[in-house]
C-alpha cells in the first residue's frame, strides 16, 4: 500500500505494480540476509526510501545493517538466489553501495518509466 501511494504521490510515469513488485523483492532481500545473525531485536531495521529523478526514473532503496553481500553481481545474474536476478529482469538496474558515515550496506533498483 505505501508504494503504490507513494509512487501516484510522486506521478511516476511507469507501472506502478512492477515498482511493487521491485520493492517488496529488495525488502525481503534485505530481510533475509540484511540482518546480522545475533542483531538485538530492538536494533533490526531496515530502512526503505523511494524518490524520482529529474529523468522521470524511479529509484528505489533499501539499506540494512550488513555491510557483506559476498557475489553481488553473481546475485543479480540469478546465479545465487533469485531475489535480485528478478528485480534485473523487470528492468531495473541494480547496484549496492556501502555508506560514507554508519554501518550496512544500500542496494538501489532504478526503475524507467
Amino acid at each position: 500500500m505505501w508504494t503504490r501511494t507513494t509512487v501516484t504521490v510522486l506521478c511516476w510515469g511507469g507501472d506502478t505494480l512492477r515498482a511493487v513488485e521491485v520493492v517488496s523483492r529488495l525488502v525481503d532481500n534485505g530481510h533475509r540476509h540484511g540482518v546480522p545473525p545475533g542483531t538485538p531485536q530492538d536494533k533490526r531495521r531496515l530502512l526503505l526510501s523511494i524518490a524520482l529523478m529529474d529523468t522521470g526514473a524511479l529509484v528505489i532503496e533499501v539499506a540494512d545493517l550488513d555491510p557483506s553481500f559476498l557475489d553481488f553481481d553473481a546475485a543479480v545474474r540469478g546465479e545465487r538466489g533469485r531475489g535480485l536476478w528478478h528485480v534485473f529482469r523487470m528492468g531495473a538496474v541494480v547496484t549496492r553501495h556501502i555508506p560514507e558515515y554508519g554501518d550496512g550496506k544500500t542496494v538501489r533498483a532504478v526503475l524507467t518509466p
